[in-house]
């Protein structure tokens, strides 16, 4: 596997084959994952092909997270072409025939018609077992099958990947439009600080309170933090994103991170039209939300 694609984004949801066939076995792999919350690898195999599932399960953790299904079907009917001659039959055959010419003067049965004496010739056996060499090859196709459900996850990681920094990019350019919006407004915000404090005057508060109450009023009409959280967030994010491998479960924290923030700031921005855009701030995270659960 080359670096390139080892660092590839990987989604959760791909699937793989491998088959092919010998002068002895015909064999198919098939591997499909979905989303999950850790690796779970689910492993079928046919009886004889035990020795294959440790392999399997290491080779397996290239898929970081995930629930898969690993399944192998066998086919041996390619190496049956010929019938199967039962000794045991075939002697008992024979001494048959010896009682009946010790009795009877009569000429040797020919080869084809003791052959077709019930018992001698026997449908070959489908159970017979596999060979190092068999395990091996096995064992390479499968590898062949990781692959190509690995080069699936890839493919599908890289569009999301795409959607995810392209979303990224728009909640960048909110977050600066918002920043710019709550300054061109705190003439609005003062006027409502203002207000809020005439009414605790009026309510003939002790001058201790007012101090507090005013303390809080700026706090909360203070969205700078908010926005600066917002904006170190995203720009991990797009770090982690451009690293690739498995960042799955760092971008699930940061999308919760960042809707905590984007929550926080809607809550506090001062007029309809800026709270609009928080609410559509908020619905850009949730669709990155959406899309990081199915990256591994």
């Amino acid at each position: 596997m080359s670096e390139g694609a080892a660092s590839a984004l990987q989604s959760m949801t791909g699937f793989g084959v491998a088959e092919g066939s010998s002068e002895t076995l015909g064999w198919r792999w098939e591997l499909r994952s979905v989303n999950g919350r850790g690796l779970d690898l689910k492993i079928k195999l046919p009886v004889g092909t035990d020795p294959l599932e440790p392999k399997i399960r290491e080779a397996g953790r290239a898929l970081g997270r995930g629930n898969a299904q690993i399944s192998l079907k066998l086919d041996r009917s390619e190496a049956l072409t010929g019938l199967v001659v039962d000794d045991e039959a075939l002697a008992a055959a024979a001494a048959a025939i010896s009682k009946v010419q010790l009795a009877v003067d009569c000429d040797k049965p020919r080869p084809e018609a003791i052959l077709a004496m019930r018992g001698v010739l026997a449908p070959p056996t489908n159970d017979a077992a596999l060979t190092e060499a068999d395990l091996d090859t096995l064992e390479a196709s499968f590898r062949e099958g990781l692959d190509a459900l690995l080069q699936a996850r890839r493919t599908e990681g890289a569009r999301i990947a795409a959607f995810l920094t392209e979303r990224c990019e728009d909640m960048t350019n909110r977050v600066g439009s918002i920043r710019n919006d709550v300054a061109g407004a705190r003439d609005q915000m003062a006027e409502r600080l203002r207000t809020q404090l005439g009414e605790l005057l009026a309510e003939h508060v002790s001058p201790d309170r007012i101090a507090q109450e005013a303390a809080m009023l700026a706090i909360k009409a203070d969205v700078s933090e908010e926005l600066d959280r917002l904006e170190v967030h995203l720009a991990s994010f797009t770090e982690l994103l451009a690293k690739g491998g498995t960042p799955g479960r760092r971008l699930e924290f940061l999308t919760q991170e960042l809707m905590r923030e984007a929550s926080t700031l809607t809550a506090k921005l001062p007029t309809a039209a800026l709270k609009n855009q928080g609410l559509d701030l908020k619905e850009m995270v949730d669709s990155l939300r959406e899309q990081v659960l199915n990256l591994a």
